[in-house]
């Protein structure tokens, strides 16, 4: 059982790596991409791609989130969450795609590596913020 359990660990540790290594990678491809388009074409095709790949996702969730009978005809409280739901979309990404471009512009004056290190001080930078602001920290 024992050694179940250590394999699994380090499946997922394998994993963790993986993922900072594509993470460490996407840095680079975005300095890459910058030397032939701007910053604003770069994240605006960024972003399309990424609602395009989100799109089978999304038609798979609705589809099988809605109760028989229910498919065409949204009770009140449904349509109005669902409205506050793609407003609250729409807020998000536009704050993640200006971030988002705002790093990109950054890249034109910096190298990938000190791009990726600043990017990730955010791992400080959140704990601390939320002990300013007095929230619990755990």
């Amino acid at each position: 059982m024992k050694k179940q359990i250590s394999r699994s660990i380090l499946g997922h540790e394998a994993l963790l790596l993986l993922t900072a290594i594509i993470w460490g990678l996407a840095f680079v491809a975005q300095r890459a991409g910058m030397e032939s388009i701007g910053p604003f074409v770069f994240n605006g095709i960024r972003f399309l791609l990424g609602s395009i790949s989100l799109l089978p996702v999304i038609i798979l969730l609705n589809r099988n989130n809605l109760p028989a009978g229910k498919q065409g005809n949204p009770t009140a409280l449904q349509a109005k969450k669902h409205k506050l739901m793609w407003v609250s979309g729409l807020i998000s990404g536009l704050v993640l795609f200006i971030a988002s471009s705002f790093q990109q512009m950054g890249m034109v004056f910096t190298t990938a590596g000190n791009a990726g290190f600043i990017t990730s001080l955010y791992v400080i930078m959140v704990p601390l913020l939320g002990l300013i602001f007095g929230l619990k920290v755990n």
